[in-house]
């Protein structure tokens, strides 16, 4: 399989090129060159002896790559770097967000679509083994409410909110499902990296923490008792999300559908409109 990564500015792009080449489950991969705006970037990747050829535009390897890691850190550039590629078929992993505009997700993942190409990514936290004991707790329980943080970057190049918000969501969608009827979320200060969210999951509550940290958290609790984790340590998850996007492509089968893919930037979208509304409003799916 022939790939090349378009945005060299995030960490995404050293840690998939490092298990390309060094890891043994990613043998059969080849990463044919990288596309990348930030030159420091770049020579940070040439220095390690991770890539060594770079592109002028991010579309160069139209009609050499069999997939594209798309991993620039501003969502709205992953339209204009995968747009073209996913207009031929070629495979694409797309990081958090898919984009920040939901217009453009719209576009990009119905071109996918009308083309055959597949898609997957969004945010590596939803592959978090410290979350697999809460699931495995869960289990033949009735749920009765819970708890997610996560760290947030609210003042930033990459869209504000939206450049971290997602991995909060992701956690909370593995966890507790997408199955949200309305939001209500508060923001006193963005320079204060402070955002604290209510999911009205119908028959339960889930309280959203964002906050200006670093430790991922969720707790749950049913009718047989809580359970809690809280970690520092992200893991193995980039070698999860590279395994996804290997798997997909070799089963031609997507892990998400179109839809489930653009459910997380539904969600943050509400839940700025929230905040700044000052109101609870509903989820419509």
């Amino acid at each position: 399989m022939v790939i090349a990564i378009l945005g060299t500015e995030n960490s995404h792009a050293d840690a998939f090129a490092e298990l390309v080449r060094d890891d043994p489950d990613f043998a059969g991969m080849t990463i044919v060159g990288a596309y990348g705006y930030d030159e420091s970037a770049n020579q940070r990747l040439r220095d390690k002896g991770l890539v060594t050829r770079f592109a002028q535009t991010p579309h160069d390897f139209l009609g050499e790559v069999d997939g594209v890691l798309v991993t620039a850190r501003h969502g709205d550039l992953h339209h204009e770097y995968a747009l073209p590629y996913l207009k031929k078929g070629v495979a694409a992993f797309i990081d958090k967000p898919i984009t920040v505009s939901p217009r453009l997700a719209d576009e990009l993942l119905d071109a996918a679509q009308s083309a055959g190409a597949l898609v997957c990514g969004g945010s590596s936290l939803k592959f978090l083994r410290a979350l697999d004991p809460l699931i495995a707790f869960m289990e033949g329980k009735r749920t009765l409410g819970g708890h997610v943080s996560a760290p947030i970057n609210m003042v930033n190049d990459y869209a504000g909110f939206f450049f971290y918000a997602q991995h909060l969501v992701e956690m909370m969608f593995r966890v507790f499902g997408s199955d949200i009827h309305r939001v209500h979320a508060s923001c006193p200060d963005e320079r204060k990296n402070r955002v604290t969210v209510l999911f009205d999951y119908g028959d339960f509550d889930v309280t959203g923490h964002y906050y200006d940290g670093y430790e991922y958290t969720a707790t749950v609790h049913t009718d047989k008792g809580s359970k809690h984790m809280g970690t520092y340590s992200i893991g193995d998850i980039y070698k999860q999300e590279l395994m996804a996007f290997k798997t997909m492509v070799e089963t031609r089968t997507q892990p998400h559908s179109f839809e489930e893919l653009k459910k997380p930037g539904t969600l943050m979208h509400l839940i700025e409109a929230s905040w700044k509304a000052g109101a609870m409003l509903p989820v419509n799916w």
